[in-house]
């Protein structure tokens, strides 16, 4: 059997083990969504009294109703909640017991973000129905399943490309006591960057190149983009070629700077 082959075999076993435990949080998982769909909720409020009070705006209502209603969702999607755990384990030397097991642990954060996406997506699938459902008459609705689909896969790639950058920054710990620090300001800049607190149509003008073309808009921004902004093929294939090419590169990087950390890394039992 093919590592890829093995490893995709333990991910599937990892998350459906991980599923049946975290089932146990039900209740929780419906705290969390709520939370997480409130902040959206509460901008776009903000952003339409803006518009009906006359404010002058890059994008028009439509747009803007349509981002913030899709945004809790591809938030939730797209996220990773890794670094922080995956640097204390290098950090107190937990890593020494995945060394002896047939697969690596970042196969166990992968199921146990897969498994967790899952739950949550139960809890918050039904919520964004009802706020979709709520302005339906103030969205922009993608015509034909093909936006749709090229919507999933952007959402796969952006959640792809987080992981990558959690990978990355927790993988410093081999070589630093604390990393909490670089972890939370990833938070902070990738929530500006990525769309997730203020579209980035909105920012000013003379920041769009930089915006338009820095990583963090393809884990967040992008995919609300393809619905809410109707964006035109060539648009969409510059876009995509980012996003895919951002996976590689960092994708890649992530993967050298872990080898090489797994290669001078020494604890207790390793």
């Amino acid at each position: 059997m093919s590592t890829i082959a093995r490893n995709l075999r333990v991910v599937r076993r990892m998350t459906a083990a991980e599923i049946a435990q975290q089932s146990v949080y039900r209740a929780a998982w419906v705290i969390f969504m709520l939370a997480n769909i409130c902040v959206p909720i509460i901008s776009l409020l903000i952003w339409r009294t803006a518009l009906a009070s006359g404010a002058q705006l890059p994008v028009d209502e439509r747009y803007v109703t349509t981002y913030f209603v899709l945004l809790g969702f591809v938030t939730m999607a797209t996220s990773s909640w890794m670094a922080g755990f995956l640097a204390q384990d290098i950090r107190l030397g937990k890593l020494s017991s995945w060394m002896i097991r047939p697969a690596s642990l970042l196969v166990g954060f992968v199921a146990n973000n897969l498994s967790e996406k899952f739950l949550k997506l139960i809890a918050l699938v039904p919520m964004i129905g009802i706020v979709w459902w709520i302005f339906r008459d103030s969205m922009n609705i993608a015509a034909g399943p093909g936006r749709w689909a090229l919507f999933a896969v952007s959402i796969v790639f952006g959640a792809m490309l987080t992981f990558t950058i959690d990978i990355l920054i927790a993988s410093l710990a081999f070589w630093m006591d604390d990393v909490s620090a670089l972890v939370q300001a990833r938070v902070i800049v990738s929530g500006v960057l990525s769309g997730s607190v203020v579209p980035l149509a909105l920012m000013p003008s003379w920041s769009r190149g930089f915006v338009d073309h820095q990583p963090f808009r393809y884990t967040v921004s992008f995919p609300v983009e393809i619905v809410a902004g109707q964006l035109s093929g060539r648009e969409l294939l510059a876009g995509f070629g980012l996003q895919l090419g951002y996976v590689v590169v960092l994708g890649v990087l992530s993967r050298v700077v872990w080898a090489a950390g797994i290669r001078a890394y020494s604890a207790v039992g390793a």
